[in-house]
């Protein structure tokens, strides 16, 4: 059988369980080896399976393996739609030798990409607007991934980007995918061998005399960080609260002006840490607390060094907007997640008892 659908070939039981879950895979692959091999066909450039019990499922050209049609009657994903992926591989692998991996070029991607509605475009060129880095990885026999700073991509098939996958609620084809995909063509014009680099994008409108302190948001934010840290590090945290209660008040506030999303979440948990101290909390530690108040400054002070050196036409090791989360959302709504959970930790303090759970995402290594 002449392979018709490389694209499928690539797909590994990792892909298949993330473009599905582990529950289907697992029972496919059990079936298959029991012998429930479904029949394999093509119609009008479609495969399709057909399975001992009747069921017909259908998966056409450029669709990807959830807009597959199949008679089971079920409403999303189903074991169906995996077996017939895997049915396929085995098919191809017994009928044509093994041929050597080809060099993956993002950039025939391109054209498709330029079809996606006009909403998901513009918000990939707003995302740029702002400026953005991603974490690229491209390491042989690996699967192509990107981090975007609210959303992982992972490209589980190198032939086709219906088979790119987004932990956003959109899953796939979204503006994240198109931000992974422009960013790896531009850093291959560049660096064509790399396997991992943090890659910048941003709009060619944005100035190189941009200056995150330039205006009155910026300034004020600064000073009132400035402030805070002071009345910190001179009176130390076990001083009454009113003391530094405005000057937390103050700087939290002009941070949500500017929409400094990490400036504002690293005072959060510097409040948060100083509240466990006089709550006499079991999670408080002063050495963490430490850190995010040494942090604190030193975030504004990155961000000050990167926007001087981009204004004497030296490229950042991270754009300043990056260094201070400007204009990133608090929450990313995620599509469904298979977490495991790491662990947890009990706490406590004089009013409250609490814990915390760590999950992970086997796919990314997320935390």
């Amino acid at each position: 059988m002449n392979s018709l659908r490389p694209e499928l070939l690539e797909l590994t039981p990792q892909a298949l369980t993330a473009l599905s879950n582990a529950g289907f895979v697992k029972r496919s692959l059990k079936e298959l080896e029991n012998g429930n091999v479904p029949e394999i066909s093509h119609e009008n450039s479609a495969l399709i399976a057909t399975f001992s019990d009747g069921v017909r499922t259908q998966l056409a050209n450029s669709q990807a393996l959830k807009e597959a049609q199949c008679s089971c009657g079920a409403s999303g994903m189903c074991r169906h739609r995996v077996m017939l992926v895997l049915s396929y591989q085995r098919l191809c692998t017994t009928a044509q030798p093994t041929e050597k991996e080809e060099a993956w070029d993002p950039a025939i991607w391109l054209e498709e990409l330029a079809t996606l509605p006009d909403a998901t475009r513009k918000r990939a060129q707003a995302l740029v607007a702002k400026g953005i880095t991603i974490e690229l990885f491209c390491t042989p026999g690996e699967i192509p991934s990107a981090r975007l700073p609210m959303s992982d991509v992972r490209f589980y098939s190198r032939s086709s980007i219906r088979f790119a996958r987004c932990d956003c609620i959109e899953g796939t084809l979204c503006e994240h995918v198109v931000l992974a995909v422009q960013a790896f063509v531009e850093a291959k014009t560049q660096q064509a061998e790399f396997t991992h680099l943090i890659w910048q994008m941003r709009s060619e409108h944005v100035t190189s005399s941009d200056d995150p302190f330039a205006n009155d948001e910026g300034n004020a934010c600064r000073q009132y960080v400035q402030q805070l840290s002071q009345a910190l590090w001179l009176g130390g945290i076990s001083q009454p609260l009113i003391h530094y209660e405005a000057a937390f008040s103050r700087a939290q506030q002009a941070a949500e002006r500017c929409n400094w999303r990490w400036v504002s979440e690293s005072l959060r948990q510097l409040r948060a840490s100083v509240d466990a101290f006089h709550t006499r909390a079991s999670h408080y530690h002063a050495g963490e607390c430490l850190r995010q108040l040494a942090a604190l400054n030193s975030r504004l002070n990155c961000a000050q060094e990167m926007a001087r050196r981009d204004s004497v036409g030296e490229v950042p090791p991270v754009p300043w907007r990056t260094v201070v989360g400007s204009g990133i959302a608090g929450e990313a709504k995620l599509d469904h997640l298979r977490l495991v959970s790491l662990g947890m930790r009990c706490w406590q303090d004089i009013e409250h008892y609490g814990l915390r759970i760590w999950f992970t995402d086997p796919d990314t290594g997320s935390i």
